[in-house]
This record gives C-alpha cells, structure tokens and sequence, in this order.
C-alpha cells in the first residue's frame, strides 16, 4: 500500500490549542485511503481529532464511511462530510484555521491550482503544516503523462491538467512560502490493469492516468497500457511500475515576512 509513505512524513507532533480538537482539513480525500493512514498517525499524539473532509464525489464519500465504520481506532475521530468540489468549498466563507492540511494527488483535477494552494494557506492556524503530495516528472509514472499529454493533450480528451510537483514549487515560491520536499520511489503493482473487467484494474488505471472512466476511451487506455507495459518490470509474477511522489511540507511558521 502506497499511502503508507506518508506516515512518516506527517509531523509528530503538531500545536494546537489546549483542550480543543486537532482539526484536519483533507482537500480531494477520496475514499480515505491517504486519510487514514495520516489520521492514525496523529492519533498516536492527540486524543482528540477532528477531520473535515472535502470530496466531490458521492460514490467516493461513501466508500470513505464504509473504511471509517470498519476501523475501530478511525471511530476517535470526528468527521465532518463536505461533498464540493475545492473550488466550491473555498468559495464558502469560513473562519475555520486548520492544523494540518493536506492534499493528495489532488491538484491535477482542478482549474487553477494556485487558488486553492492560497485557500489551503489561509486556512492554515499559526504553527500548522501544508502536507501536498504530486506526482515528480521522474520515473514512469512521470513519463506516462508525458506520454498521453503529447498523444491527447489537444482539446479535451485528457480531462486533468498536466501538473507535477514543479508546478506546486513554483507557486510556493511566488507567495514566498517556505517549504521542505522529499521524492519517495515506489513500485506500483499493476497486475490488475491487465486483467479483463477487473474493477480494481480499472480504478488503478483512471488513477495513474488521472483520467475519470479512461477505460471508456480505448485509445487513450491501449496508449497508456502498451506504455506501462514497456516501462514495468515482472517479479514473482507481478507487473510493477515504476513512480516517484514528491511530499512537499510547509509550516505557517516557514513564511518568509
């Protein structure tokens, strides 16, 4: 499981007030995978944790609910449901600060990702951290969106911008936001993709694809298959493609005055 990546990148320990909630803020959380793995590790250091979660997708809140109401150590935390898009909800007046706010694979499938890093960094308490994860322009992963860009990047074929983790760099340094980042090279196990109506499959490639229902368009999936098939690896008969995430860490503390 990737997301286990994260854990260790999620700070210790985090400030927040004596006697109140540490409040999470997840933009695009999906079905909680990310989340809980970053929930459980602030649950080691604070009892008491309240996560709002924004996600635009119904069918995905509710595979969310269901990890939530499986998973007893999950049942500490207070969860507060916002089925919006990000643009959307930073659209909404809201004087809430957050502690730790986070966006995971997120800022492909929105329109101008500078506005809602601002968003997420006004929204951020004194001494909280930003924690975004992007896909790095290095390894396969990277290249398959190269790959499609040159292939369908020409109208609306692709429905994500193409974005890496640069583009969030560069917008951190025109707001003058410090930051720390760090690459994590993994393999992902794509066996599924491969297999005919494998659910799991399909899901794995909309995701490495950052393209909604891709196997509803059989040229951009036979591009992004034959391509993944050509830069993987067999072991133990698994099929395993190669990707870097980039983790880029601010702290309102960081901010350069």
């Amino acid at each position: 499981m990737y997301q286990m990546s994260y854990k260790a990148k999620v700070p210790d320990y985090i400030l927040c007030e004596p006697g109140t909630d540490l409040r999470v803020l997840g933009i695009g959380s999906g079905s909680g995978e990310a989340d809980s793995v970053i929930l459980k590790k602030l649950l080691q250091r604070h009892s008491s944790v309240y996560n709002r979660v924004v996600e635009p997708s119904g069918e995905l809140l509710e595979r969310y609910k269901a990890l939530v109401g499986g998973d007893m150590i999950l049942g500490a935390v207070k969860f507060d449901w916002r089925q919006q898009t990000a643009e959307e909800y930073f659209q909404t007046k809201d004087d809430t600060k957050f502690h730790l706010i986070h966006a995971v694979h997120v800022l492909y499938n929105v329109e101008d990702h500078d506005s809602i890093l601002r968003g997420m960094w006004e929204q951020l308490a004194d001494g909280g951290y930003m924690f975004v994860v992007m896909q790095s322009d290095k390894g396969g992963w990277g290249g398959l969106r190269h790959k499609l860009w040159e292939e369908f990047g020409q109208g609306d074929r692709l429905k994500t911008w193409f974005r890496t983790s640069d583009d969030v760099n560069q917008c951190l340094d025109r707001r003058g936001i410090s930051y720390v980042t760090s690459v994590d090279e993994m393999n992902i196990n794509v066996s599924e993709c491969f297999k005919e109506d494998s659910e799991a499959g399909e899901l794995l490639l909309d995701f490495l694809t950052h393209t909604p229902y891709v196997s509803s368009e059989p040229e951009i999936k036979a591009t992004a298959l034959e391509y993944i098939r050509g830069n993987s690896s067999s072991v133990d008969g698994k099929i395993l493609f190669n990707a870097f995430d980039e983790l880029i860490l601010s702290s309102k503390t960081f901010t350069k005055q």
